[in-house]
């Protein structure tokens, strides 16, 4: 990865007028992702990311959100070490380089579909980052199992996901991201095919395992009301160049029951959130589409 010297490292600025913008309250714990003035540019001109900088806190569940071809996955991909930047610089917990594993410290990875293997059972498939690791034994077995229980799956070991909804799908997926143990989880638009009813639950299971575990998450979707919901923090941004415009702070105790859902205040925040993504939606675009 394309990483630059270590400088300290500011909150993100926001381009537009920021609304009620983290920049003005301290992180909830130390940094865990850090990106600072990354630039993303392809191979054929596009320019997908432009000075995006972004502090990650410990313990929070921040929402990327914008319109398509804003950079939120490709943003993801960088912090999960996926993809590298073109100039501009990514730490994780304060290190200046891929620290997945380091000091027990690991990061997992949810994509927008399940990716399961169809010719593997459940188990098998939850199993597959402790094969990839050589992770062996009783101890593999119990954190499988674990991982299963967590996301409502027990029973469904020998099961193959075409037996499965698409909800279960992606809570095998979920299960195998949980099997190791992670300290951030990063998640793209994994509820995107759902229907309304699996998609708020799954939205509740996963607001319920974050608070439970201690995880960071950063999750990137299209949806005002899911980010809302779920979100300490919605960073909202625009399409070319990819850029962060707006931090907004979603100050509500957790848990967030379904009343929230039909709050004043809720319906405040999304009214807020909304009136940023129209912000950034109306930017001038710049470079090749």
């Amino acid at each position: 990865m394309n990483i630059s010297t270590v400088i300290p490292l500011e909150p993100a600025r926001s381009i537009a007028p920021a609304v009620n913008s983290a920049a003005d309250r301290p992180q909830r714990g130390r940094p865990v992702v850090q990106a600072t003035n990354v630039d993303k540019i392809y191979a054929n001109g596009t320019i997908a990311l432009k000075g995006a900088s972004l502090n990650i806190g410990q313990g929070e569940f921040v929402s990327l959100l914008g319109p398509s071809g804003c950079g939120k996955s490709t943003l993801l991909r960088i912090m999960a070490g996926l993809g590298d930047v073109t100039t501009g610089q990514v730490r994780w917990w304060e290190q200046d380089y891929d620290v997945v594993g380091h000091k027990g410290r690991k990061l997992a990875f949810v994509f927008q579909n399940a990716t399961l293997m169809p010719w593997a059972r459940v188990r098998k498939n939850v199993r597959l980052p402790l094969d990839l690791e050589k992770d062996t034994g009783p101890d593999a077995e119990r954190r499988i199992d674990d991982a299963l229980a967590m996301v409502g799956l027990s029973g469904f070991d020998n099961a193959f996901p075409r037996e499965l909804s698409g909800g279960m799908q992606m809570r095998a997926s979920i299960a195998r991201a949980m099997v190791t143990e992670p300290n951030l989880l990063l998640m793209d638009e994994p509820f995107g095919a759902l229907d309304e009813m699996t998609r708020n639950k799954l939205n509740d299971d996963v607001l319920r395992l974050w608070q439970q575990h201690g995880w960071t998450v950063v999750f990137v979707t299209h949806s005002v009301y899911e980010a809302v919901y779920l979100s300490s923090r919605v960073v909202v941004m625009a399409a070319r160049p990819g850029r962060i415009v707006d931090d907004i702070v979603i100050d509500q105790p957790y848990p967030r029951s379904p009343d929230f859902r039909v709050s004043t205040e809720f319906a405040g925040y999304c009214r807020r959130v909304s009136q940023a993504l129209e912000r950034a939606s109306g930017m001038g675009q710049e470079g090749q589409a």
